[in-house]
């Protein structure tokens, strides 16, 4: 870029790369006895470049710790490189016609530096690649080039290097729960940074916590900027380079860097800016980093009415309902963040939205169910749905009532929330297992216990841990089916298996008391189950086979699903619903039978379609329909033999 022609405007306001350019070439005049065609005389020059407009330069100077030699061959080489005019001056200073680029020799001569070499390898104009050496002939001095990025710098245009444009991006701080010790953090650095130790902040806690909005909060309140550095989109061969130059914008930018605990070692040799946050997982470390302090701190999570707080503020339209979404387990600040981008129109799609947040983090999980049911599906005798929304109540309520310190200390390991949902098989478990999901905003993780065990010592304990983990670091209710599978009545210790057997047992028990979440176990065979087991659960809910009045509107309901009308058919479905004795799901699967058998015949659904369909749900399970409800078979006429 060329320096604006201001020679005869002496008070104009200049950038530091402009004061250079007029400096080397006021120099290079007096250098080579040339008559001076600079306005600004020297001593004007060198105190402006001490002033304001020279802060660029003077941070660049600074913050790299340049001695006089090197910040004169920086400053002539930045001069060049802003102002290619120059280079034909350059080359007569040096008597070597072509040679554009300052050499250390012409440095040495016109400032008078003594022979030892300015630039080496381990010097900073080298390690923070401020000026690169090319030589253009075998056995001459080379010149050097300033690096591009520095001359924008100095021009006043912070922008990146073109290593860096896709691996850096700048993370504002928003709004913080009040949980997060953002004050308290940054005092505790700003006293290690005054004492001038190399430090990094390891942030640990779960994907999508708000590690990143942690560390920006705390960089804002030392008076920095936050940079987010992404090292997957940097090539392993350019890793060293690419975070030296990140560094060295961080420097100049007075910026903090935010990594993820997943990049490479950083390099021992370069030096690091002063402030530097590593996002972790809980238990994870951060990259090697040979001399450095980790100071690590556990992200606490935040409370019920902080995320209801900050729901409100991003999405003032659902002001009313921030309580409520709060609640929904496993809501993380990430996801309040993104639905507060999408902008939801209700609380309905709301919580739609984070559901399916939740089972993105859930892939490979296992069975992950989004729940379709609610209570208007369920029909079933008011006591059932008394104890049902009981749990519900105590599975939204008890994140809060954890809240408090002390009853956290006497009952977070010892009030996990379970249930046992016993019945005969097709009465509504699964349903009723959906209907509180959907209720709590969850997903629901479904859980074989049969599959999950192993003959591998060790596996099955390992396959629970994982359901359990994923379940809480994505706030699904879990689901054990076929419970009766592993919590059957303890054998006598006679092998191996058996004390093995025993021993995961124990573990699902320590697993399911201190679990957060809402886990319920599903068993057709209660009475295979250890009562000692049973005692331990929070809840224990018996699924009844619907009476005569839930099975005629069960009836009812099966067939308005369909999109048919039950009224014509109400004689035959109270007869069907007195007389025989059928599940929820028998129903269903009838009610859809004799659908398909009308549409088969062409016509609408008659009583004799929903009596046929009906005894072939009994056959399937090996019993005959009554005997007043067969038809009868037509005699033979004896006559005709």
């Amino acid at each position: 870029m060329t320096a604006p022609k201001s020679h005869a405007l002496p008070h104009l306001l200049l950038s530091a790369a402009e004061l250079l350019v007029h400096r080397a070439r006021l120099r290079l005049q007096m250098r080579l006895g040339e008559s001076v065609n600079e306005a600004l005389p020297l001593d004007t020059l060198e105190h402006r470049l001490a002033g304001p407009e020279g802060r660029a330069w003077e941070r660049l100077v600074e913050l790299f710790g340049l001695s006089e030699p090197e910040a004169d061959l920086l400053a002539l080489a930045l001069a060049v490189a802003a102002e290619p005019a120059l280079g034909p001056l350059v080359a007569r200073a040096q008597e070597a016609e072509g040679r554009l680029l300052p050499t250390e020799p012409l440095i040495k001569l016109m400032h008078g530096h003594p022979a030892r070499p300015i630039w080496r390898p381990t010097s900073p104009l080298s390690m923070w690649r401020l000026v690169t050496p090319v030589r253009l002939t075998p056995g001459e001095s080379p010149g050097y080039e300033a690096d591009r990025q520095l001359v924008d710098w100095m021009f006043g245009h912070l922008s990146l290097d073109a290593e860096l444009v896709l691996a850096l991006d700048a993370c504002p701080a928003g709004p913080t729960p009040a949980e997060w010790p953002v004050g308290k953090t940054a005092e505790r650095l700003d006293h290690a940074l005054q004492q001038g130790v190399e430090l990094r902040l390891v942030v640990q806690g779960r994907g999508g916590a708000g590690r990143r909005n942690f560390a920006a909060a705390v960089a804002q309140k030392l008076g920095r900027e936050a940079l987010v550095a992404d090292a997957d989109v940097i090539p392993q061969t350019d890793w060293a380079e690419a975070f030296m130059l990140a560094q060295r914008f961080a420097l100049f930018a007075d910026a903090a860097l935010i990594w993820r605990a997943g990049s490479p070692a950083w390099p021992a040799k370069i030096p690091m800016a002063p402030l530097q946050f590593v996002c972790a997982a809980p238990g994870e470390t951060a990259p090697c980093r040979d001399g450095a302090s980790d100071l690590t701190i556990a992200l606490p999570e935040p409370g019920i009415d902080s995320k209801s707080a900050l729901f409100a503020a991003l999405v003032p339209r659902l002001a009313g309902d921030a309580q409520k979404l709060a609640a929904t387990p496993g809501l993380l600040l990430g996801d309040l963040q993104e639905i507060g981008r999408t902008a939801p129109r209700s609380v309905d799609e709301a919580a739609d939205d984070l559901r399916a947040r939740a089972r993105a983090r859930m892939r490979g999980a296992g069975h992950v169910v989004d729940p379709v049911f609610g209570w208007d599906d369920m029909i079933a005798p008011e006591t059932l749905l008394t104890q049902l929304k009981r749990i519900t109540f105590e599975a939204r309520t008890r994140p809060q009532l954890m809240e408090h310190p002390e009853t956290a200390r006497l009952y977070q390991h010892a009030a996990g929330l379970s249930a046992l949902f016993s019945g005969p098989p097709g009465v509504g478990k699964s349903m009723a297992a959906h209907v509180i999901a959907r209720d709590l905003g969850s997903n629901l993780l479904v859980v074989d216990l049969a599959s999950t065990t192993s003959k591998f010592i060790g596996e099955t304990a390992k396959n629970l841990s994982k359901a359990f983990a994923q379940a809480k670091a994505s706030g699904a209710a879990l689901i054990f089916e076929e419970a009766d599978a592993f919590f059957a009545k303890r054998t006598d210790v006679r092998d191996s298996n058996d004390r093995y057997a025993n021993t995961d047992t124990n573990h699902l028990l320590q697993l399911l008391e201190a679990h957060d979440g809402l886990v319920i176990l599903s068993t057709n065979r209660r009475a295979n189950i250890d009562p000692a087991f049973i005692r331990r659960l929070r809840h224990v809910v018996e699924f009844p086979k619907p009476g005569p009045v839930e099975r005629r509107d069960l009836w009812r309901r099966m067939l308005e699903g369909l999109g048919k009308d039950p009224a014509p058919l109400t004689e035959a479905i109270d007869r069907l619903a007195t007389t025989h004795d059928l599940s929820p799901a028998q129903i269903k699967g009838a009610a859809l039978s004799a659908l398909y058998s009308a549409l088969h015949g062409g016509r609408a659904i008659s009583p004799a379609d929903l009596t046929a369909a009906t005894e072939q749900e009994l056959t399937k399970e090996g019993r005959a329909a009554p005997a007043a409800t067969t038809k009868p078979r037509r005699q033979r006429n004896p006559q005709n033999g």
